[in-house]
This record gives structure tokens, C-alpha cells and sequence, in this order.
């Protein structure tokens, strides 16, 4: 009933080889907390600009994240309040990241963003047609926005996932106006 012998040796790698694959998925998957910082990515603006995630580095962030194609209402309305509710030295910044057709160009999803998106943050916004940055980040697929506070070191200060207006974005309206 045991193993026959000679294999228990042979299955011990592919055991360490399997944890490991487990560990990677696991960690790489996992939603950014406070204190944590994000995933290193890169990816292209709305103005075909290559950009990477130390750039979010060195100032107080609001990142907007939409892992839905339909998600961009309730982004705008996430930026509108922000408009109103922080000082302007903090920077907004925001990823769309969504899995799409392979049939649909990111040109054609970048010139479709254009149209929703003011000129002035096309290179602020960041776009990614295949949804390997939302699943960088750990993040499902959901029209409702996912909001980051980052501090000037790239960490979590506090995150949301949830509408503007939702009871848990206080945490991130209170992160943006502390002084």
C-alpha cells in the first residue's frame, strides 16, 4: 500500500517545484494593504507612452483602478470628487485594466478612452487591454472602481473598493486631507 520503491524521491521535486508555483500565484495575486507597495508593472498611456509603477513614486497618489470596460463612470465620478475634496499637490492617476477580445486593438480601446478621459490626464491614464495589471495587483474583474491612496514612497495608505460615495472611501478621503 506504499509507494513503490524507488519513487518517493522522484515526486519530491515536483512537490517543491509545485509549492512554488503556489507561493508565486499566491503572492503576486494578492491585493496591495496598507504599507505594502505595488507590484512592479509597465504599460502605455492614452498617448501610446511607455510608463512603469516607480513613477507613481515621490508624491501622494490617487490611484483609480477599473477592471471593467464599463467602469468609467464611476471612475470620472471618483476624479470629480477628488477635484473638490483634495489640495492639488496630490497626484491622480488612474489604470484601466481589462480583458478584451484579442480581435480589439489597444488603439482602438486607447481612442475610445480619449473620448471619456480629459486631455489633461490622457498621460496620467494608464491603459491595459489584456488585464495583466489588475491581475498584478490582485484585482477581480468589476465594474465598481478600486481607489489607492500611495504615500511619496509607493506604499498603500489606504484602499477602497467601492463608489465615491461608498462608507469605506472615507478612509480615503481622510488619508487625501490630512495635512
Amino acid at each position: 500500500m506504499g509507494r513503490p520503491e524507488g519513487t518517493a524521491g522522484r515526486d519530491t521535486p515536483r512537490r517543491l517545484v509545485l509549492l512554488g508555483v503556489l507561493l508565486v500565484a499566491t503572492v503576486a495575486g494578492a491585493v496591495p494593504r496598507p504599507g505594502e507597495s505595488l507590484p512592479d508593472f509597465s504599460t502605455k498611456d492614452l498617448l501610446d507612452q511607455p510608463h512603469k509603477s516607480q513613477e507613481l513614486v515621490g508624491r501622494t497618489t490617487l490611484l483609480v483602478v477599473i477592471t471593467d470596460k464599463d467602469g468609467g463612470d464611476e471612475m470620472k465620478r471618483w476624479f470629480d470628487t477628488a477635484t473638490a475634496r483634495v489640495p492639488d499637490s496630490v497626484h491622480r492617476a488612474s489604470i484601466l485594466s481589462f480583458k478584451l477580445p484579442f480581435f480589439v486593438s489597444a488603439g482602438t480601446v486607447r481612442g475610445k478612452a480619449r473620448e471619456k478621459v480629459p486631455r489633461a490626464f490622457w498621460r496620467d491614464t494608464w491603459l491595459d487591454k489584456n488585464g495583466d495589471m489588475a491581475k498584478a495587483l490582485g484585482l477581480p474583474s468589476s465594474r465598481t472602481p478600486f481607489a489607492f491612496v500611495l504615500d511619496a514612497k509607493g506604499r498603500v495608505v489606504a484602499a477602497v473598493h467601492g463608489t465615491v460615495d461608498s462608507p469605506d472611501a472615507r478612509a480615503v478621503w481622510d488619508s487625501l486631507t490630512r495635512g
